[in-house]
């Protein structure tokens, strides 16, 4: 078959790159399905014998440069391949009872759960490392803000132990989407099986799929399965980019809150004094970049038919794997970052004090201490504040609106607006304090060491069915 030469280099020649580099889950699903059509009996021993040895042998030659004049696709060429070594009579039973559509499908799958695999694994040690450093600065005071605009003085535990916990939310995402992701829809072939007597879990079992997909139909055109995964994946990048554009913020000179070593900042060409931590614009950037690739898969799908489609081909696929590449950099990033920055802890109690960051711990103390309501104490305090934080209008204000006697000195005020008193008396749960933090760090151990367990197991798991398909299949070609 001769192909339009804008189609060949559009379309098949960069698709012939693609495939090239899933050409080791090729030969497993060769390998697997080889074995199942011998325990069934589909094909006599003899010949699948032949089959193994030739296929054996081909794993180890050289795939073409190019792809070859009239030869669709890699299966076509490894048919073609196959047929020069055994005869087209022989070669062409290997394709018995299967579709390039359950291949492709099944390959799709297994290059997906790789990559979810290993973005878990950089999850995990990002979670870890959150969780170190927060227990390291327990007493680390941090400014936090809002809309922009400093708010209250917390700590640095507090800080990353949020980012931790949404951490850990995605990794839970990604163990939910594996599930999904890992069926195997090898035995559909076109979309409706095959009149043959196969046996699909022999092949689900050996490529290390939980279980083949449920609904033939399903295991071909479906979308399903790779959206499922994309939907963490673009929380995460999402995290990451908020989290880097909100370091950077607290790292500027104006805000002069976190510190890089000079390992992790740039320096200007002309300007002496410039002190650039570009490794927070890397980390935004790549998380960006890796959601637009996910977006893109996502999108790819929309109004398609619910049918086999292009959409669900290498093109798009490859997409989602440049996206998951990008995000296990931004992961990376992230990790160094998170390792090596510093607070300024004097800036944070400048910033605190100088301008009434610690101002609604004095209103909350105004209502304990005297018994009245908060809307009167946030008035007398905001009057305070504007004030320029004088005494005089605190006494003053509180009396006028009040009617009651002011008897707070101005050291038990100081020390009620400190930064390390405003810390100290948050201990309801999920605030700074430092009971509270322990427990954060304590449901964080256990939820990661739940989500690891998970992620250990379905690797061991894929790795031991991998294992026994390769000694069945040695196995094959010694003639056993």
């Amino acid at each position: 078959m001769s192909f339009s030469r804008v189609y060949k280099e559009t379309v098949l020649d960069s698709s012939f790159e693609n495939w090239k580099k899933l050409l080791n889950h090729y030969f497993r699903i060769n390998e697997a399905h080889l074995l199942m059509l011998a325990k069934t009996e589909i094909l006599p021993k003899s010949l699948v014998v032949e089959i193994a040895q030739a296929l054996s042998e081909l794993e180890n030659e050289k795939i073409d440069e190019k792809l070859p004049d009239g030869v669709e696709d890699l299966v076509f060429l490894i048919e073609r391949k196959l047929s020069q070594k055994i005869g087209i009579e022989k070669a062409g039973f290997l394709h018995t009872a299967r579709s390039r559509n359950d291949i492709d499908a099944t390959i799709f799958r297994m290059c997906v759960r790789e990559k979810l695999l290993e973005i878990a694994a950089e999850l995990i040690d990002l979670v870890e490392r959150l969780s170190k450093k927060a227990e390291q600065n327990v007493r680390t005071f941090l400014l936090m803000y809002t809309h922009g605009q400093p708010a209250q003085p917390s700590t640095l535990a507090h800080y990353l132990l949020s980012l931790a916990f949404d951490s850990l939310e995605v990794l839970e995402g990604l163990i939910l989407a594996t599930r999904v992701v890992n069926l195997c829809p090898m035995g559909s072939a076109a979309i409706t099986t095959t009149g043959f007597r196969i046996d699909r879990e022999i092949v689900s079992d050996y490529l290390g799929f939980f279980e083949p997909v449920e609904n033939s139909y399903r295991a071909i055109v479906t979308s399903n399965w790779i959206n499922m995964a994309l939907d963490p994946l673009k929380v995460l990048a999402i995290d990451l980019s908020r989290f880097a554009q909100d370091v950077l913020h607290k790292a500027s000179c104006e805000v002069g809150i976190f510190s890089f070593p000079d390992e992790l900042v740039q320096i200007s060409s002309i300007m002496p004094q410039k002190r650039n931590p570009v490794i927070l614009e890397h980390l935004r950037i790549r998380s960006s970049v890796s959601f637009g690739f996910f977006n893109a898969v996502e999108v790819a799908f929309l109004n398609t038919p619910y049918q086999d489609v292009n959409e669900n081909g290498d093109f798009v696929l490859f997409k989602f794997l440049d996206g998951a590449e990008v995000l296990k950099q931004a992961l990376k990033l992230t990790k160094e970052i998170i390792k090596k920055m510093t607070v300024n802890e004097d800036r944070v109690k400048e910033l605190s004090l100088s301008t009434g960051f610690t101002a609604t711990e004095l209103a909350d103390h105004l209502v304990r201490e005297f018994r009245i309501s908060f809307r009167q104490a946030h008035q007398i305090v905001s009057e305070y504040i504007k004030s320029g934080m004088r005494y005089g209008s605190l006494v003053e204000n509180f009396e006028r609106l009040t009617g009651k006697r002011f008897t707070m000195s101005p050291s038990k005020v100081a020390e009620v607006l400190s930064v390390e008193n405003f810390v100290r008396v948050r201990q309801v749960m999920g605030g700074p304090g430092e009971k509270s933090i322990e427990e954060m760090l304590e449901k964080l151990r256990e939820r990661i060491r739940r989500g690891e367990r998970v992620i250990e197991e379905t690797k061991i798991f894929i790795e031991e069915s991998l294992k026994k398909l390769w000694n069945d299949f040695a196995s094959l070609v010694a003639g056993g």
